[in-house]
């Protein structure tokens, strides 16, 4: 018990001590397309456009931790009938920049969380289908500075996810992303 309150103390004054020391925050807006690598969706719905926006909340050296949600978006006619995929994802990213001194490209690698919210709506059935999927995921990417703090992003994420039931969409998938990352302060 005594090693367990010490624990929770030093998570304390590690979370009020460290984003004092920590750099300033970033904002990410990214667009890409949702490749799914199930035969039977990628079958169906083939690629899914994908808008995403994600928030650094907390930055220490070359290691992030960002947020990022948004939507992806995708349609298909079968027997006549307009079938739709909308998924809303949350993804929970921790990052870490590989050291490449004063080069303007550089790689970066990550992993984390992922959370998806999909709506597959079918005109043959008589209600649309809500599902709530987690599960992992694995990235990596490319930045290159087009000016001090303003970076050029190629991202690629690999998602796996846990189906609640067998019968929901299998949406595990790929996610290739181009967009940019824009500092919210100024770093010294």
């Amino acid at each position: 018990m005594k090693s367990l309150r010490i624990l929770t103390f030093n998570l304390v004054i590690s979370t009020l001590l460290l984003p004092v020391i920590a750099n300033g925050q970033e904002l990410s807006v990214r667009s890409g397309i949702y490749d799914f690598t199930n035969l039977t969706t990628r079958e169906f719905y083939v690629i899914a456009p994908t808008l995403l926006v994600g928030y650094d909340f907390w930055t220490l050296s070359r290691l992030s931790f960002q947020v990022t949600s948004g939507i992806s978006y995708n349609t298909a006619k079968y027997n006549a009938d307009r079938h739709h995929l909308i998924m809303i994802p949350l993804f929970l990213t921790a990052s870490y920049n590989l050291p490449n001194p004063h080069a303007r490209l550089f790689p970066v690698i990550g992993g984390g969380l992922s959370m998806m919210l999909k709506m597959d709506q079918n005109a043959s059935l008589s209600k649309v289908h809500y599902g709530l999927t987690y599960g992992l995921q694995a990235s990596g990417g490319l930045r290159y500075a087009l000016r001090p703090g303003l970076l050029l992003t190629f991202d690629i994420a690999c998602h796996i996810f846990v189906p609640f039931t067998t019968e929901e969409t299998n949406i595990n998938g790929f996610l290739y992303t181009l967009g940019l990352r824009i500092p919210l302060s100024i770093h010294k």
